[in-house]
Formats: C-alpha cells, sequence, structure tokens
C-alpha cells in the first residue's frame, strides 16, 4: 500500500474505535447517553439503542476497507460516503442531533482526501510502467509518493489539522464545561444557583436575553419577563429561579427558587419583600412555557432578527456569531416546536385546564417526559408548596398527596423534573455538603424559617384562638400532632376536596419513579401511591394563600366558611396582602390586571371540602385567624 492507503486505513481504525466508544454505551444507557451529550430524549429508548446497534453493525462492514482499502475500493468508497451520508442526515434533515453531524464531518473529510490520493496514486504507479496490472495487485507491494508528492504530503496535513481544529472547536462551543459561580450565601444559591438544567434543558443565554423585547407582544403585559409574575431583585443580572452555566455557551435554567419564592406587599405602593422557599404565588411557569414555544413558532424567530437584537448588548466573537447563527439558533427553535406539539412532551397540556399564576402540574410532565407513561387526560394542577422548617418534618410525607416519604429522593426527583440529567445527579451528590448543589439546597431547606405576620396581631384575641386551634386543627397541623405529615384519606367527609390531583398520580408512575434510578447510587425507592391528602404543618401560613392543594379558596377567612360560600371567582397572583381576611387581595381593578382568573367550576378546580372549623361562631372565626397569624 502507499502511504496515503495507509492513513486511510488508519482514520477508518479511528472511526471504527469511536463508533464503538459511542454505540456500546448508548447501546444499553441510552437516555442516560442522550443527556450526557445534551441531545434531545427519545421516545421510547429503545430507539436510541437499535441505532447504536445498527452503527456497530454498520462499524464492521468498515473493517475491510480499514484493512486493505485499495483492493477493496468498492467497500472503501462505501465506507466514505456512509460518514457522507451521517453528515447529510444530521445537519440538514435532523439538526436537532447535530452533533452525530459532526462526529462524522470528523472522519469524512480525511478520509474522502486520503482515498482520493491513495487511489490517484495507485493509478500512477500503474501507468508509470506495471503495464496490465490491476489497482488491487499494484497495492499489494510498497509505493511512495515521489517528487510532487510533498505537496499531497501537505494537503493530507493540511486536512488533518483541519479537522482536529474543527473537533477542538466543537467541544469548546457545545461541550466545554464551565463550573457554575459558587455562592458563598446558600439563600443566594437557592435563589440563583445551578441544580443541572442549563444542558438538558436549558436557553442559549443570548437568545434568552433578548426574546422579550423581540416578541413583547407574546407577553401578557409589558415588563418582560416579570410580566409572567417572575420574581426579580435589583442589581441581579438573572431573575430569581434562573441559574447561568457556560456548556460551550452560556445557558440559562432554572432551579427551585423558579416555584419557591414569594413576593409581598404591605400597601400596593410598597416595594416588594422576597421571600425564598415561600410559594412563589405570582409565577406562571406554564406561561413562561407558552412563551418560548409562541416565539419560535413566529417567522421572526430566524437568525438574522435575533443577531440583530443581540448586537444591540454585546459584540459577540466570530466563532460565537457563527455558532448562533448557524446552528444554535435554529437548534433552539426546532427543539421548542418540537417541545411544544409532540404530544407526549408539553402538547398534552393544550387540552387540560390552565395552571394559572402560582400554580402548576408538577407531575404529569414528569410521568409523560421522564417516565414514559401513557398520556392519560388526567389534571395535576396543584398550589406551590412552601419549603421552610422541613428538618422538622422527617417522617412525614411530602407532596400534597403524600406522594414520597424521602426529603431527600424528593429533592433529587425534584430537581430531575425540572430537567437535570440523572449524569449531574451522580457527580453532585458525591460532593461535600458545602460543595454539592442539591446537598447545599436540601440542608437550606431544612433548617430555614418563614418569615413574621407583617402586620400587628391582637394578642388577647390569638389567645383565644389558640385554644381554638389546639381543639380543632393541632392533631392535624401542628408538629408532634397524632395525624400531623399523614395522608388524611378523601373519602373522609370532612375532607373530600376536588380529587383530581389524587387521580393524576398512579401506582404505576410510583413504580416506574422507583424503577429510574436503576444502576445510580441514590436510586429512588419511597415514590408510592395514595388516596388522600397530607395534613401538611401550617408554618407561615399567611404567606401560603390561596389554600387547599389546588389553591381554589383566596383566604383563611374564606377556608373557614361553608363550601358553598366560599368564592367562585377570583383573581391570583396579585402581592398585596390582606390583613383581615389573611391571604392576598383577590379583586378589584388591580387585582383583575395583574391576576389570573381562577373559576372553581374549572374540573380541578373546585374548591369543595374542608369542613374543619366552618361550623365555628363568627366570633370564635375571628380568634382562630387571629392565631393562624401567628403561625
Amino acid at each position: 500500500m502507499n502511504d496515503y492507503a495507509k492513513w486511510f486505513g488508519r482514520v477508518v481504525w479511528l472511526g471504527i474505535i469511536a463508533n464503538f466508544a459511542l454505540a456500546l454505551p448508548t447501546l444499553f444507557l441510552p437516555d442516560q447517553m442522550l443527556a450526557l451529550y445534551s441531545l434531545p430524549s427519545a421516545s421510547p429508548s429503545m430507539w436510541p439503542s437499535f441505532a447504536a446497534l445498527l452503527l456497530i453493525l454498520l462499524s464492521l462492514f468498515y473493517i475491510p476497507a480499514a484493512k486493505r482499502p485499495l483492493y477493496y475500493p468498492l467497500v472503501s468508497w462505501l465506507t466514505v460516503l456512509a460518514r457522507l451520508a451521517g453528515v447529510v442526515f444530521f445537519c440538514i434533515f435532523n439538526r436537532e442531533y447535530f452533533f452525530f453531524g459532526l462526529f462524522d464531518g470528523m472522519f469524512f473529510v480525511p478520509e474522502c482526501i486520503l482515498l482520493a490520493l491513495a487511489t490517484a496514486e495507485a493509478k500512477k504507479t500503474i501507468h508509470g510502467g506495471a503495464a496490465g496490472r490491476t489497482i488491487a495487485e499494484a497495492t499489494l507491494g510498497e509505493g511512495a509518493p515521489q517528487g510532487g508528492g510533498k505537496w499531497k504530503m501537505r494537503l493530507v496535513a493540511i486536512a488533518i489539522i483541519a479537522v482536529s481544529a474543527g473537533a477542538f472547536l466543537t467541544w469548546y462551543e457545545f461541550f466545554r464545561s464551565v463550573p457554575p459561580p459558587y455562592f458563598a450565601s446558600d439563600e443566594e444559591h437557592f435563589m440563583y444557583g445551578s441544580i443541572g438544567t442549563e444542558g438538558s434543558a436549558g436557553v442559549p443565554y443570548w437568545i434568552w436575553l433578548v426574546l422579550p423585547r423581540i416578541f413583547p407582544d407574546k407577553l401578557p403585559q409589558p415588563g418582560g419577563y416579570e410580566s409572567l409574575g417572575i420574581v426579580a431583585q435589583e442589581g441581579r443580572e438573572l431573575p430569581v429561579g434562573f441559574s447561568k452555566q457556560t456548556i460551550g455557551i452560556e445557558r440559562v435554567g432554572i432551579n427551585c427558587a423558579f416555584c419557591h419564592t414569594a413576593t409581598y406587599r404591605v400597601h400596593a405602593d410598597d416595594k416588594p419583600v422576597i421571600v425564598p422557599t415561600a410559594p412563589s404565588h405570582t409565577t406562571s411557569p406554564q406561561d413562561y412555557l407558552r412563551f418560548l414555544f409562541a416565539c419560535a413558532a413566529d417567522p421572526r424567530f430566524n437568525s438574522s432578527t435575533i443577531m440583530a437584537e443581540i448586537a444591540k448588548n454585546y459584540r459577540l466573537s466570530l466563532i460565537d456569531s457563527l455558532t448562533y447563527r448557524f446552528i444554535l439558533i435554529p437548534f433552539t427553535k426546532i427543539t421548542l416546536l418540537r417541545q411544544q406539539n409532540e404530544y407526549q412532551q408539553y402538547g398534552w397540556m393544550k387540552k387540560n385546564p390552565p395552571w394559572g399564576y402560582g400554580r402548576i402540574d408538577p407531575f404529569n410532565p414528569v410521568k409523560y417526559r421522564i417516565l414514559n407513561q401513557p398520556v392519560d387526560g388526567s389534571i395535576g394542577n396543584s398550589d406551590m408548596a412552601p419549603l421552610w422548617n422541613l428538618g422538622a418534618h422527617q417522617g412525614f410525607s411530602f407532596h400534597w398527596d403524600g406522594l414520597n416519604t424521602s426529603l431527600q429522593e424528593v429533592v433529587i426527583s425534584s430537581a430531575i423534573g425540572d430537567g437535570t440529567p440523572p449524569e449531574w445527579v451522580d457527580k453532585d451528590w458525591k460532593k461535600s455538603d458545602t460543595q454539592s448543589s442539591l446537598k447545599r439546597v436540601m440542608n437550606y431547606i431544612s433548617r430555614v424559617q418563614p418569615p413574621k405576620f407583617p402586620f400587628p396581631v391582637d394578642a388577647a384575641l390569638a389567645a383565644r384562638g389558640q385554644v381554638l386551634y389546639k381543639q380543632q386543627c393541632a392533631e392535624c397541623h401542628e408538629i408532634g400532632g397524632a395525624r400531623t405529615g399523614r395522608v388524611e384519606p378523601i373519602d373522609n367527609p370532612m375532607l373530600q376536596t376536588d380529587r383530581h390531583r389524587i387521580d393524576m398520580w398512579t401506582q404505576n408512575s410510583a413504580t416506574a419513579y422507583n424503577n429510574y434510578g436503576a444502576g445510580h447510587f441514590w436510586r429512588l425507592t419511597h415514590f408510592v401511591k395514595q388516596n388522600g391528602y397530607v395534613n401538611v404543618p401550617l408554618e407561615g401560613l399567611w404567606l401560603r394563600g390561596p389554600y387547599l392543594h389546588n389553591g381554589s379558596v383566596p383566604t383563611l377567612a374564606d377556608l373557614l366558611s361553608e363550601p358553598a360560600a366560599r368564592p367562585k371567582l377570583f383573581y391570583r397572583g396579585y402581592d398585596v396582602l390582606d390583613p383581615d381576611r389573611v391571604g392576598f387581595v383577590w379583586q378589584g381593578a388591580e387585582a383583575e390586571r395583574v391576576g389570573f382568573r381562577y373559576d372553581t367550576s374549572v374540573p380541578g378546580n373546585g374548591n369543595g371540602g374542608h369542613l374543619w372549623g366552618t361550623t365555628l361562631s363568627a366570633a370564635d372565626k375571628r380568634a382562630m385567624l387571629e392565631y393562624l397569624k401567628t403561625l
């Protein structure tokens, strides 16, 4: 063989090894490998495994070309064309898996050049004096480029350098991982620290930044992301609940504070007070998703428009500009449209009632997107939950329906539900308590306490209310109560609140989640199916309105009323407190302007049930309310 043929064979061998290195783990761990490379998940996961098997079999057919390329010229050229087919398929027709096209391209370029040069050199040898010999015969002997072959070797060297540079740039722009910022304060870490969602579920930073300016018509009102009820601190680059990390390029993801940070105002003209770990009663996660989807579906979501808007803020480097223009912007558009339209992703939301401000369907996305359960039309719309003093809740059932009893599993599974890859959890959870992101979150929410009621409290009236509370409520809602933290059966005549949230979570889902962590040291084992709602402790009750598991009752005064007397329509998402009825102002021009119209006749929004305290006298109810302000 001539030198070009030898180098061609070496590159083919290298490609075979690379194929096996990629395909073998994908064959057995398809979901984990897709998450590792920040690629869209596939459902069912059998298909990535099957593709890996085909790649292994295809690689076996490359071996003759690797051993004797000119003796098997047809096989050698088919080897090159197979790489070209991969480039075209992934870079043009399936750009969400652009990485695989780059992978094939790194081998296609040198293989094509080397095989062409090897073939030309072999023909030259034949025509130079080996009359009647075939190419295959000529290549059985030794040959080396003579004279003018030096420029050809330089061309090969240039091609190899170019491919190596391309491989480096691919790593640098898409896979280079820079540790996220470290926050010395646990509170700051909770609000802005990364939980690993940027790589698999994040949005490129500069695209995320300019979308509200390009698409203000897709927002409910002026104000950028804050118009979706998202909390923002003055002087901060990102809103609360968002984190940024460089994985190739800067990406923005969400963290726990997105759903668990509240604001309140004593008076309408006050500056909002931000309370981390409180339920985010103003934030609308569904409207945030819908905003991203609506932007992607608009013709203005294109490289020219977005790059022009980015240029108003920042001058990207040449490489970053090319990456954004030709890869990130098209890829982001495709990914968002796919998530919007695929029924198993978020397409199912179109047929379900809206969540509204301060609510989320936390487990249907997990059922469908992560656990691959069938879309069943169930409604899991729930009020946001507070995350304070959880260290005192050891042994309690967590989530509204008590589907898990382990705080560690609740933290890990919640992160996974937000988009954290299991492989990220593997690395993070092995770190020390001060270096692990998720352990810091768990330790913080275990000890943080709720704020005090910001209005004066009538001590004498509250003392009367405390006696009533001990008689009526403490058994179910006080730390140490006989039934506190336990699941109250839905068929209890005193409970009988809206049952949609219970029916959403199935035994098959619990079993699937317990199997999900198989092979990981943090394997989930405590997911269960319950038939009721948890008797939750009532710390910081004044800041947890609206009330009940689905947020269907605006104030505590309304909760102590007979169900028939509770408001049928109200507006939630306004953060001015109602100190008398305890909750947030839910009617009036401003509440209607900024809030979400909550209709209790909509499936999943029922406000019936929970009859405890409803038969008290008016005076006793006033005393009870006064005491509840102090919790």
